[in-house]
């Protein structure tokens, strides 16, 4: 403790520390070692126990340097620092400095290896080549204006450009700088051996005469209220417009050897050394040493990063050291023992807390004043306090009861004076003065100065778990084997049988509206109100069921000292469940984040929690007392930094801005994540959700990574946030988004162009077969016509030849018996040859039930017109009517005739062939625009030919109607119509019919 000279002189000079505001700095009303304490060391992950840099970059991540690199800290992981070339790969890099440019780009001091730029993933070693005096650097220094000084083993040197450019010596120039640093009025100080420089417009000499010729300087600091602070080898200096003042470990500092400084935000100095650190603030000095759990005794580095931690780097470890919610209070901080007992307020203020093993402590400001069986206590094991409203202290241990009045004990109470036991469980004062003690046998009242059993009840010789005296004056009593029991005027109530749960009682709070809230050992929490009972438990959502006391806040909630640590439920919430408006309950645990490493609240000891005059609740644990401050629950902490690390496709690391656009294929994504903030790490949780894939966030608690497998084509984007210790989300920046760009047969238009391309396969293959059916069908009719044409052109004419002869002979023939004979042949020849021409019609008939008439005139009309120069015009409406074959036959060859007069002698350009059914006859028409009927007939009759007297024989013989007369283009229109009613019965019942006239000739036939 410095002394009160020392103290003035310290509140002068760290001015800046009472003035700053003391948000994002550990609370320098508490001491270092009530701080949360964390260490990582190689078993933690951390790749090397030497630490000689760190520094918190703009992104939010520690960088630590190491014996063996640097490696990069995101308060779960340790990733080793690599490059593009593999510069920083040397696994014998010794980082001695650290500094982050404007342009978020590193510069590494190494031991023997130059100075390393840091660019993202590119690094670039500066060497003796590059205009560094020596590549053993030891210090860096990034001033003001942006310039990059280097301190190396061989002098100075400052950046230029691309190079570097050395310091001429002066006058006692340090040969080694060891330490930089800027002062507030922007000059330059460089520190070596035992030689001071400062640059301002040109380098002059600083001695010092607090430190001897013999002393080294190896840290140097500009304060921000001006002045410098110079660590070296002979304690601590302070230099302000030339006036020295040193510290030494005579002034409370840890260590005389100074290897590192710093300055907090609210405007402590830091000083680390060979023997731990040290913290300048307000006029005190507070240490942190080896013996208080620093992982190693030499501090070579050390920061406070943006949330307010102080960060610590030994030859052992990383260090953190972090404000809790809680304020512990242990043997570190003065308490007699860790081993706490019962804890009170007094009427008078005082806080007093009892331990288990080293008497009685009260707490003052400053600090613990002990009482112990040499000061007159019985015993040193306190098991009960209680208060009076007249001002005493009534002190309850193993050995009786004590009673202090102003902070001295006046009395001391044994079985000698009435009591049962002098084992004292708990204690009770009620309005009147009078005090209860329950004790191993049973309850008592102090009469005078005798203990008397005013209420000799059996349940109330049993051990006495707790009392209580509400402002109602109303005694709760609670007893092994007789439950809970109420006295009000003298008359002792049941409220609880033992028989129905009111075991194990352990602890009472009276709460204004009436409720008595009860804890229990084992069977959770109890509410007593209006003659009515309620039990909440673990199911229910109570953290605990072991409930060693409780006491309720200004702020609804009720404070809970149980076998697993601390916690808290709003009494409204309580309220709510008990009346079926909530379906559970929340419990608000303390974690040992919050708390100490291991939280147990003590057991056996009355009151084990109370609630300060200032709002305050203290809690007894088996590693001395906690206090919470509910009006400081929150901490205002800056946004939780989230950042994406790192995308693994298809077991490929890319780094996230590599992550746009995704080949075919590539469907497993992991992502892996992290959020920078280091205070209360375990109650980090996170979220994230793939838009695009993911209808709601993935709650990952403190998982930091994503897996994604098969994710189909599309387009994507990864959100990820993280919830902080107060609840508070945040989310990355910007998402990150990417596309999966899709095979060729998951494109839109894949599907569209298969289905296009089969239906034109399919089309062309139709279209393929149709014209082979059609060729092979084209031979099948060729064929069948040849055949047609060679028995037309042979047997049809022989034998047409054979019965005209003898029709001829029939002719000549007298009338006798012979010429019916011949007549006889010639009716069965004829009917031969009508079967025959049949056969002949059915080989050039279509395969099908209709007639194939329309297929026979269109072939023999082409045939005709591609012989002459005419334009023909073919509507042939297919006939679905079969049609005897001589009646196809005749009508064929009538068309037929008609064509071919109409190309020979009507003289026309235009010939139209008609065939169509109407009104249950079927109609063919041959027209033509030529020179008429009449020029027609003429030029026909003088050429010899008699096809028009052929055509009408022949609709007569089928019984069809010839009718000739102009066309509607002024030419010639043959037509003969056919009636298709009952012709089958017709031919049937008269085969006659259709037997050739008698003065037809071969040729038509």
């Amino acid at each position: 403790m410095p002394t009160s000279p020392l103290r003035s002189l310290l509140i002068a000079v760290v001015v800046s520390g009472a003035l700053a505001p003391a948000a994002r700095a550990l609370n320098p009303d508490r001491t270092l070692t009530q701080c949360f304490h964390r260490i990582w060391q190689v078993e933690q992950g951390l790749p090397q126990g030497s630490i000689y840099a760190l520094r918190q970059s703009s992104t939010g991540y520690i960088y630590v340097g190491t014996q063996a690199g640097l490696v990069r800290f995101d308060g779960a992981r340790f990733v080793a620092v690599r490059d593009r070339d593999a510069i920083l790969a040397d696994d014998h890099l010794w980082v001695r400095d650290l500094v982050e440019d404007a342009n978020e780009r590193f510069w590494i001091a190494t031991d023997s290896d130059g100075l390393i730029a840091l660019d993202g993933n590119v690094a670039r070693r500066f060497t003796l080549r590059d205009g560094l005096p020596s590549d053993e650097i030891r210090c860096l220094l990034l001033d003001r204006q942006g310039t990059l000084w280097v301190g190396t083993t061989a002098g100075l040197a400052r950046r230029d450009g691309s190079r570097f450019v050395p310091v001429e010596p002066k006058p006692g120039f340090p040969h080694a700088v060891l330490a930089l640093c800027q002062s507030n009025d922007g000059r330059i100080w460089a520190a070596g051996d035992n030689r001071l420089m400062v640059y301002a417009q040109q380098w002059s000499a600083q001695p010092l005469k607090s430190i001897g010729a013999e002393a080294s300087i190896e840290a140097l600091l500009g304060a921000a209220d001006g002045s410098v602070w110079i660590g070296g080898s002979h304690g601590l200096v302070r230099w302000a417009d030339g006036v020295e003042r040193i510290f030494t470990k005579s002034d409370g500092l840890a260590g005389n050897s100074i290897y590192c400084l710093g300055q907090g935000a609210d405007g402590s100095i830091w000083a680390g050394s060979q023997e731990g650190f040290s913290r300048l603030n307000r006029g005190m000095i507070d240490n942190f040493r080896k013996r208080d759990g620093l992982s190693q005794s030499s501090v070579y580095a050390l920061i406070e990063d943006r949330e307010g931690s102080l960060w610590v780097g030994t030859k052992h470890g990383l260090n953190e050291f972090s404000d809790r919610r809680t304020v512990p209070y242990t043997v570190n901080e003065g308490l007699p023992s860790n081993d706490a007992g019962p804890v009170l307020q007094d009427s008078s203020g005082d806080v007093w807390i009892g331990t288990l093993n080293a008497g009685l402590a009260r707490r003052s400001s400053r600090g613990f004043a002990s009482l112990t069986t040499e000061d007159g206590l019985p015993s040193n094991t306190i098991l009960a306090l209680a208060s009076s409203a007249q001002g005493d202290l009534w002190v309850g241990t193993d050995r009786g009861v004590c009673q202090m009045r102003k902070r001295k004990i006046v009395a001391h109470y044994t079985t000698d004076d009435g009591l049962p036991s002098e084992q004292i469980l708990c204690l009770a004062c009620d309005a009147s003065g009078d005090v209860w003690a329950g004790t191993a046998a049973g309850l008592v009242r102090l009469q005078g100065r005798q203990w008397t059993r005013s209420l000799d009840e059996p349940a109330l010789r049993d051990p006495v778990q707790a009392l209580d005296v509400d402002a109602r004056g109303w005694l709760t009593i609670a007893t092994d084997r007789g439950g809970l029991l109420r006295q009000t005027e003298g008359k002792l109530t049941v409220l609880i049988p033992a028989a129905s749960g009111a075991r194990n009682i352990s602890s009472f709070f009276d709460d204004p509206d009436g409720t008595l809230w009860v804890g229990t050992r084992g069977d959770g929490l109890k509410a007593f109100h209006d003659d009515k009972t309620f039990t909440y438990t673990v199911s229910d959502g109570l953290y605990d069921d072991d409930i060693f006391g409780l006491v309720g806040d200004d702020h609804d909630r009720l404070w809970m000292a149980c076998s697993k640590g601390l916690f808290y439920v709003t009494r409204s919430d309580l309220r709510r469940y008990a009346d079926r408006e909530l379906e559970r309950v929340t419990s608000t645990p303390f974690s040992p984040l919050d708390a100490q490493r291991t939280v147990e609240c003590q057991e056996g000891v009355q009151p084990a929690v109370c609630k300060s005059n200032d709002g305050k609740v203290w809690f007894s644990t088996i590693r001395g007392v906690l206090v919470v401050d509910p009006q400081q629950l929150k901490r205002e902490l800056p946004p939780t930094p989230v950042v994406v690390e790192e995308v693994i496709v298809n077991g490929t690391s890319r780094a996230p801005d590599q992550v746009r656009s995704i080949a075919p294929g590539q469907a497993n994504l992991e992502f892996r994540y992290t959020a920078l903030s280091y205070v209360a790490l375990p109650r980090i949780a996170f979220r994230y959700k793939l838009e695009g894939f993911d209808e709601d966030w993935i709650e990952a608690g403190q998982r930091r990574e994503a897996f994604y497998t098969n994710l189909p084509p599309g387009d994507y984007r990864f959100r990820v946030g993280a919830t902080n210790i107060d609840q508070i989300f945040h989310e990355a920046k910007a998402p990150l988004a990417f596309s999966i760009e899709p095979r060729l047969y998951q494109r839109p238009w894949f599907l569209p162009a298969v289905a296009t391309v089969i239906a034109l396969a399919g089309w062309v293959g139709y279209r393929l077969r149709m014209q082979q059916i059609h060729s092979h069908l084209q031979l099948v009719v060729t064929e069948r016509a040849r055949i047609a044409r060679e028995l037309h052109d042979t047997l049809m004419q022989g034998f047409s030849g054979v019965t005209m002869q003898m029709q001829a002979l029939a002719a000549r023939l007298p009338e006798s018996q012979e010429r019916d004979t011949l007549a006889e042949i010639i009716r069965d020849a004829g009917a031969s040859l009508r079967d025959a021409r049949r056969s002949i019609a059915g080989l050039r008939a279509s395969q099908s039930n209709a007639s194939g008439l329309e297929v026979a005139i269109a072939q023999a009309a082409r045939q005709i017109a591609e012989m002459h120069d005419v334009r023909l015009r073919l509507e042939l409406q297919p006939v679905r009517v079969p049609l005897a074959s001589d009646v196809e036959y005749n009508l064929f060859r009538i068309a037929q005739e008609a064509i071919t007069n109409a190309v020979k002698h009507s003289q026309g350009r235009n010939v139209e062939v008609r065939m169509q059914v109407d009104r249950g006859a079927l109609r063919i028409s041959v027209a033509d625009d030529g020179i008429g009927l009449a020029a027609s007939a003429a030029t026909a009759a003088s050429t010899g030919h008699y096809g028009l007297i052929g055509m009408r024989e022949r609709a007569m013989q089928i019984g069809a109607t010839l009718e000739l007369g102009p066309s509607p283009q002024g030419g010639t229109q043959v037509s003969v119509t056919l009636p298709l009613a009952d012709r089958d019965r017709e031919e049937t019942s008269n085969p006659r019919s259709h037997a050739p006239a008698a003065g037809a000739s071969a040729t038509e036939l």
